[in-house]
């Protein structure tokens, strides 16, 4: 019975043995129909006589994606293990790690995604602020959170530049983790990312009521005032408040409408 990996056309083809039949195996399309044929009662005897070489046959994140999609969560959490140190290089590119998540139904396979690509794998694949907020749009539960802590204070400052960014990340995340990251960033930072009024509109926007009114308890009248600068922009802002928002912006202001 072979036992070792030959390669045959360029392609390296690792042998597989299931009740005394041997075939070989050197593509994830080939791993995917192997596995999608046996109905699933042999798939762990399948990936673990292959799991030395399953990075190379996944190869990329089509190739995951397609032998996750017949796999069992049991199974799919043993692949994305073995894969290991693999993971971030087969999925090359935070939008693949954002399409991944979106067929992911089981929360412990999206731990387990996470966890194994760590802080350095999520480094390596998320670069911005809106790649950020791709992703944790498809996390659920603790997800979020578990994100956050492993980029980490310092990389998720150096990744929100502006406000915009900071919205477009709070946009993704679950109320408990919008007031995680604030507290991670600090209010100066934040304070210090809005640079106009539209940015200072797309963070009330993505704030809820609570700490939407914490940000505004930040600024005077003069430096809201300063800060959003003329009507249009003021209408801008006004039209993405809660109620209770609007209540604190214009009892600040000394006003009884939206014209300041």
């Amino acid at each position: 019975m072979p036992t070792s990996p030959i390669v045959r056309y360029g392609v390296t083809r690792c042998p597989v043995t299931i009740e005394s039949e041997t075939t070989s195996i050197g593509t994830a399309n080939e791993l995917a129909i192997a596995l999608d044929v046996l109905h699933g009662q042999h798939d762990r005897a399948i990936l673990e006589q292959l799991r030395p070489h399953l990075a190379a046959i996944v190869g990329d994140p089509d190739g995951l994606t397609n032998v996750l999609r017949v796999l069992e969560p049991a199974d799919q959490i043993y692949l994305i293990q073995a894969l290991g140190t693999q993971l971030p290089v087969v999925l090359q590119h935070a939008r693949f790690l954002r399409d991944l998540l979106a067929i992911l139904a089981d929360d412990a396979v999206e731990q387990c995604l996470i966890e194994t690509l760590g802080a350095a794998g999520l480094r390596t694949l998320i670069l911005t602020a809106p790649e950020l907020g791709e992703v944790l749009e498809w996390l659920y539960g603790q997800r979020d959170q578990q994100v956050l802590d492993l980029l980490g204070a310092s990389y998720l400052s150096r990744l929100i530049r502006n406000g915009e960014d900071l919205a477009l990340v709070l946009n993704g995340l679950a109320e408990a983790a919008q007031a995680s990251l604030i507290d991670q960033l600090g209010w100066m930072r934040v304070i210090g990312l809005i640079s106009d009024g539209r940015e200072f509109a797309f963070l009330m926007r993505a704030l809820p009521a609570e700490l939407g009114t914490r940000l505004l308890d930040h600024y005077t009248r003069e430096q809201l005032i300063d800060l959003i600068g003329n009507q249009h922009d003021w209408a801008y802002v006004y039209d993405r408040l809660e109620t209770a928002e609007a209540a604190v912006l214009m009892n600040k202001l000394g006003v009884t409408s939206h014209a300041a």
